[in-house]
């Protein structure tokens, strides 16, 4: 309390003890708007205070620390927790003027209410914050100390004084998203609070930005099959920020900037992505009919109509003979560790075309579903030939030895900055630890496609290959897994024919981006096999070759054929004997024996699908759809009968 404080005249103080949620809302009751400080602020009980009470207008100072990029992550994140819905009702509350959320630029701990009617003012000083939690003081008690006082009490007047000193160099938190909501239409702002919730919503300066550097990928890769070393005239963005982030960009590459234009060398621009983020710039040029990809300089045509049936067979010959060193390997199944390779194959020939995709998917469906395609997850443990597959897959690519990323360079700021360059070709990282940094695998994952894609910017597919087994439930519908169940350990003679058949530059890519493009320029979509293209336009190539498709090609999505899950399920209880099932009512408990330990009893877990309904209680699987499990195990895969009539037994059906 200030000096001048001592010489006011204190008015009647009242305490209360908050032990239930009565005590907490009779403080509240009879009033219309309140301001208040408090530490922790629970955005439900903003939205109660004008739904439930009828206030007209709330002003909170929310006394966390929250101007740190994590700390506001956090925040939006609590938020997010409880859905777009509130989300979007806050939102118009800031917008109409009725609600104001401040965040200061330090921590402030005060818990102080001044709330208002047309009589008089309450003050309250109490130790509850303004959540939930503490209007129900079912796990906490609080205590408030308030006092009622007519408009002109000069007590009044120094707590108000003291409350706009919280208030100084404070931020409106929820300010961006009124400004990115303003003017959309109704279902757009469904969209855009759903992105802003997760994370990251780019505002119009930064998209400004992307599409400068999308445009300038865009005339490399065109000028560049017609000059040896054009110079590019580029208009730089008018917004400040927009303009910043691309001259940083090429600052690198010496541009002469004046006034609001910049001269760049188109070779010396494509050299540069390729030093520093070591990607290729791929261009998917639909009306051209034209693949363009620049590695290090020169432009190559990735797309070109097919040549005589002789020419197309050998390719594929070629294709089947890689396939083929899975004998060299040991597995239980060789037709399916076979399978498996051909359905990355096709993944990798269709991956340029995912940007195309995903325009397709939001012109279908963007109202109900904001998913994009799949990112291929390739799964292995050691020496099982994932590292030479993407090889072999990025040469198909590129016609070049191309390495993939390390999977330790997978981060947040490696996703975003390769895609702003506007490039289509795959983004691949090779042996990611999903528990090194999950917090970020989740974010990349959830937001690459339904936040962080816009329609005029193209980017590139995500592939990624490690060997975490126990995916949880939201990377099962966003990741497509293809497992490759098998093991080298190569002779001198084997290595020696694996390096010849790396060596070969097969032009296949080139003949099937022509006849995909085609399919695309016809109206034909992926559909819910989101290789369906991919596997017609591969049948087409067979045809034309004359030749017929082997036996392990995927002619369905692999995971209707083949359920690594599934067999691994059917093997822990009928063959190792390690798990047994028995019902409980409406219930089926899985108990697994004491020998096996808890992450291996969570992996299979994991590999239950998202239609079971499970809970893990120590060493016990508790199935809750046990009708959704039996028809999982039993499955479609090739099942004999007498493993059906087995399964069916066990379930009692």
């Amino acid at each position: 309390m200030t000096q001048t404080a001592f010489a006011i005249q204190s008015p009647r103080v009242l305490s209360r003890v908050i032990t239930s949620h009565r005590d907490f809302d009779g403080l509240f009751e009879g009033y219309s708007t309140l301001q208040g400080v408090s530490y922790v602020v629970s955005p439900d009980l903003l939205l109660d205070f004008f739904q439930k009470r009828g206030f007209s207008q709330v002003e909170v100072v929310v006394g966390e620390n929250l101007t740190g990029h994590h700390l506001l992550d956090q925040y939006r994140q609590s938020l997010s927790q409880k859905g777009t819905e509130v989300a979007l009702a806050l939102a118009q509350l800031v917008e109409q003027g009725k609600l104001r959320v401040l965040v200061p630029k330090r921590t402030l701990h005060s818990k102080l209410y001044l709330l208002r009617n047309e009589r008089n003012y309450r003050v309250i000083q109490a130790s509850a914050n303004f959540t939930e939690t503490a209007r129900l003081a079912t796990s906490q008690v609080n205590y408030a100390w308030y006092a009622d006082l007519p408009p002109d009490d000069p007590w009044l007047a120094q707590v108000v004084d003291d409350y706009h000193a919280h208030t100084k160099d404070c931020a409106q938190f929820m300010g961006d998203l009124v400004e990115l909501l303003k003017g959309e239409p109704n279902e757009r702002r469904q969209e855009i609070a759903e992105a802003w919730l997760k994370g990251k919503v780019d505002g119009e300066e930064e998209l400004e930005g992307r599409k400068v550097l999308q445009e300038l990928t865009a005339r490399s890769l065109t000028s560049l099959e017609e000059s040896i070393e054009p110079v590019l005239i580029l208009t730089l963005p008018d917004a400040p920020k927009a303009r910043k982030q691309v001259e940083r960009f090429l600052a690198p590459l010496g541009p002469e900037i004046t006034d609001h234009r910049a001269s760049v060398n188109a070779l010396r621009y494509v050299r540069y992505v390729w030093e520093h983020h070591a990607v290729p710039l791929m261009q998917v040029d639909l009306p051209a009919r034209a693949v363009r990809l620049s590695i290090d300089g020169p432009v190559a045509a990735r797309s070109e109509p097919l040549p005589d049936g002789e020419h197309v067979s050998q390719a594929l010959e070629h294709i089947e003979a890689y396939v083929n060193t899975v004998d060299w390997g040991r597995c239980l199944d060789p037709q399916f560790a076979k399978a498996s390779m051909f359905e990355a194959l096709l993944y990798f020939l269709a991956a340029p075309f995912a940007h195309e995709h995903m325009k397709l998917r939001r012109q279908s469906y963007g109202l109900v579903d904001y998913r994009g395609p799949q990112v291929l997850y390739i799964f292995g443990r050691a020496q099982n030939g994932k590292s030479t597959f993407l090889r072999f897959a990025l040469r198909l690519l590129t016609g070049q030895h191309v390495s993939a990323q390390p999977g330790a360079q997978f981060s947040k700021t490696k996703v975003q900055g390769t895609a702003a360059v506007g490039t289509v070709f795959p983004l691949v990282f090779d042996d990611v630890d999903f528990s090194r940094n999950a917090r970020t695998f989740e974010e990349v994952m959830k937001s690459y496609w339904e936040v962080w894609w816009r329609e005029e910017c193209v980017v590139p597919q995500l592939t990624l290959t490690g060997n975490a087994d126990n995916l949880k439930d939201w990377a099962k519908s966003r990741l497509k897994r293809v497992d490759f169940d098998v093991q080298f350990a190569p002779s001198e003679i084997e290595k020696a024919r694996l390096n010849k058949i790396l060596e070969v530059d097969n032009p296949l890519f080139k003949w099937f981006s022509h006849l995909y493009m085609e399919s695309l320029a016809r109206g034909e979509t992926p559909g819910e096999d989101e290789l369906r293209i991919s596997r017609s336009v591969m049948r087409d190539l067979y045809r034309h070759a004359g030749r017929s498709a082997p036996s392990f090609f995927p002619d369905q999505p692999l995971e209707r054929l083949y359920d690594p899950g599934r067999k691994a399920w059917r093997d822990v209880i009928h063959v190792l004997r390690k798990a047994a099932p028995q019902r409980q009512g409406q219930r089926l408990l899985i108990t697994f024996k004491e020998e096996m330990q808890h992450n291996e009893v969570r992996a299979y877990a994991g590999h239950l699908p998202q239609t079971v309904k499970k809970e893990i209680k120590g060493k016990t699987i508790v199935i809750e759809s046990p009708v959704e499990f039996d028809r999982w195990l039993k499955g479609a895969d090739g099942a004999s009968q007498s493993w059906r009539d087995r399964l069916g037994r066990l379930f009692g059906r």
